[in-house]
């Protein structure tokens, strides 16, 4: 009799240890569901600056990053961003020969999915002043994780597929934002906004599917698996921010973040430390009513210099610091239960450049370095390029991004007596494209 380590009978709880990649707030979503960090929203050439706040300068969309960079900007402006990501993830084990020694990495499952979002944006200014709104997504909660379970008597006479190992998870928070941008003098804009978070469809699965009958390779008898669904109670993320110009090359902006708390009504999946890996994992709960996450503040410190060429380069540098020490979550039901991880504060470092060739056309390439507040192993590097074209009061930017994580976890869905020598690999690569449009009128 095997046993099982998804069992619905055990308190009403399925374990399932699930790894945190370390995403911005449109990557992975394991991480997204989790810890919902206010990341901004950044524009297509934002992005391929490798995230630089002061490449939105005089564009509506920096409501969401700092809303002080938005002065400057003269009449109406509307903004739209597209944001395409495909997600690729292998997982694997490694297979030995008879003298024990390594032969290959057997991929057990492969994942691919495409995820998209989209936001809009307006701002006029007037002489000394800009107000801003937008709508954004904050958190893109999709993700979907799917092992197809192969019968362990197969034949060819028989069809081998017994099951599916699956975490599904759907929803988007979105953001609405609104701010505003004074200049009191020449050389200084001060910048305030704020956004009220918004949640639709969360959905949550994480179990097992049989399709006919049991098999010692599944790790339930009996199908586990089913959507969860939650309702987000909202919350307010305020957002203070200055810009110096200290002259026509240099210019310095600072922004201060802070991330109001997070309610969802029936979360039905929470997260709890795994005491052995010392990272977070899944837990299946219906017991719990209500999920109360308090969400780190973000200080960001930015620079940009403009060289002097005949043909215009700009130079640009960031620094953020998440004060991840902030975070953690409350569960209520009949007791309650903190999920308080006493993570370190972490940093993010932005570096991008701009040239602008005769023809006008520009060409952008970025890189950004994110520290995880989970492990060292999940450190994110993503490079990013592109361009734009504008055709008089119409402007187009477009991105596209990179990044491969490789990191190491656990059999999501381990079976008795199915013995590894090591921990699986896991490799995740995704590739981001954007665009955004911009009209002045």
């Amino acid at each position: 009799m095997k046993k099982m380590l998804i069992n619905m009978n055990f308190t009403g709880k399925i374990l399932t240890g699930i790894v945190l990649v370390s995403v911005m707030a449109f990557g992975q979503s394991f991480y997204s569901n989790v810890l919902l960090s206010p990341n901004p929203y950044f524009t297509a050439r934002a992005v391929s600056l490798g995230g630089s706040t002061l490449a939105e300068e005089g564009h509506p969309f920096s409501v969401v990053s700092n809303p002080a960079v938005g002065a400057g900007m003269k009449g109406l402006h509307l903004a739209l961003t597209g944001n395409g990501l495909h997600l690729r993830e292998r997982r694997s084990f490694p297979v030995q020969d008879s003298f024990g020694d390594f032969l290959a990495d057997n991929d057990y499952v492969h994942n691919r999915y495409w995820a998209t979002t989209a936001g809009f944006a307006l701002g006029y200014g007037g002489s000394n002043w800009t107000a801003m709104a937008a709508y954004t997504p904050v958190s893109d909660l999709r993700y979907t994780y799917e092992e197809e379970v192969r019968s362990s008597t197969y034949d060819y006479n028989r069809d081998p597929l017994v099951g599916y190992h699956q975490v599904k998870f759907q929803g988007i928070v979105g953001g609405i934002s609104g701010g505003l941008t004074y200049s009191p003098i020449k050389q200084l804009s001060l910048g305030l906004s704020g956004t009220m978070l918004n949640g639709r469809n969360i959905e949550r699965g994480v179990g097992v599917t049989v399709i006919d009958l049991p098999d010692i390779r599944l790790a339930s008898d009996t199908t586990t698996f089913e959507w969860l669904s939650s309702e987000l109670a909202g919350g307010l993320d305020m957002r203070f921010g200055v810009v110096f110009y200290a002259g026509s090359r240099h210019t310095i902006h600072a922004a201060y973040t802070v991330a109001g708390e997070v309610e969802l009504e029936n979360p039905g999946v929470i997260a709890m430390m795994d005491t052995t890996l010392v990272m977070p994992q899944w837990v299946v709960d219906k017991d719990v009513i209500k999920q109360k996450t308090s969400r780190p503040a973000t200080l960001s410190l930015g620079f940009r210099y403009i060289p002097e060429n005949i043909l215009k380069t700009e130079l640009f540098a960031q620094a953020d610091l998440t004060m991840w020490s902030q975070f953690k979550s409350e569960y209520f039901s009949s007791d309650t239960v903190f999920f308080n991880p006493n993570w370190k504060n972490t940093w993010t470092v932005r570096a991008g450049v701009e040239h602008i060739f005769s023809s006008g056309v520009p060409m952008r390439a970025g890189w950004t370095y994110s520290k995880s507040p989970v492990r060292n192993e999940l450190n994110r590097s993503e490079i990013s390029f592109g361009t734009g074209y504008q055709i008089e009061a119409l402007s187009l930017d477009l991105n596209v991004s990179w990044y491969e994580t490789i990191y190491r976890y656990n059999d999501l869905f381990p079976i008795e007596g199915e013995v590894r020598i090591s921990r699986d690999k896991v490799r995740e690569a995704g590739v981001r494209v954007m665009s955004t449009l911009t009209y002045s009128f």
